[in-house]
């Protein structure tokens, strides 16, 4: 394809995706109108989204507002999910949706990722810089802080770990509901006294 056809193609790519994601959500709400699962629609949604060639390689012509969007909009839809699976006491379904939620955010929290926690943890590198540089690969500007994206990310990891851990509790897997207690713990404490501004600290609440 000449680089023209190629540009629309790829533009109508996107476009097609959000009417799609549009469709299945007006579909969703006609089904949960009507007492039926919304959990087919919602995971449809998931699917669609994984599944789109986001990579520069691979969509050279969408713009990174175009790629945020995506990421976003994959944070959105595993979240329907995750909640509707919980909502219907599907636990299974939960548990799978919730980590793969968590995946994404992770991958958005930049500085403050639990990956990113653990790798600095392993290397014993604890300062501002070297907790910016594992996440963002420094450039001279760590010192800025995270960004928004960055806050909400993370708030949401936090959000999300919280309901993977009553997932657990509800599974009777213990351990598992502890492991992520503690999880929230050590990223509540770094957000309390981060090596630069961020997020304020995420409270979780265990229903009875």
């Amino acid at each position: 394809m000449t680089s023209q056809t190629d540009q629309e193609a790829q533009q109508q790519l996107f476009a097609d995706t959000l009417i799609k994601l549009q469709i299945h959500s007006a579909l969703a709400k006609e089904h949960i109108h009507h007492n039926k699962s919304p959990l087919p629609l919602l995971a449809q949604s998931c699917s669609l989204l994984d599944n789109l060639p986001t990579s520069s390689t691979s969509t050279p012509h969408w713009t990174t507002a175009q790629r945020a969007l995506i990421e976003a909009l994959k944070i959105d839809a595993w979240t329907a999910l995750a909640d509707a699976c919980i909502q219907a006491n599907d636990l299974i379904q939960a548990e799978a949706s919730l980590q793969r939620l968590a995946t994404l955010q992770d991958n958005a929290a930049g500085p403050f990722s639990w990956r990113a926690q653990k790798r600095n943890s392993s290397s014993k590198k604890t300062s501002s810089t070297s907790l910016s540089e594992s996440s963002n690969g420094s450039n001279g500007t760590a010192n800025s802080g995270p960004t928004e994206d960055y806050r909400q990310a993370t708030s949401g990891l936090i959000q999300t770990w919280g309901k993977l851990r009553q997932v657990y509790n509800d599974m009777g897997k213990v351990d598992m509901a502890n492991n992520f207690g503690k999880r929230i713990q050590k990223m509540n404490e770094l957000l309390k006294d981060p090596p630069f501004p961020g997020p304020s600290p995420i409270t979780t609440t265990t229903s009875s």
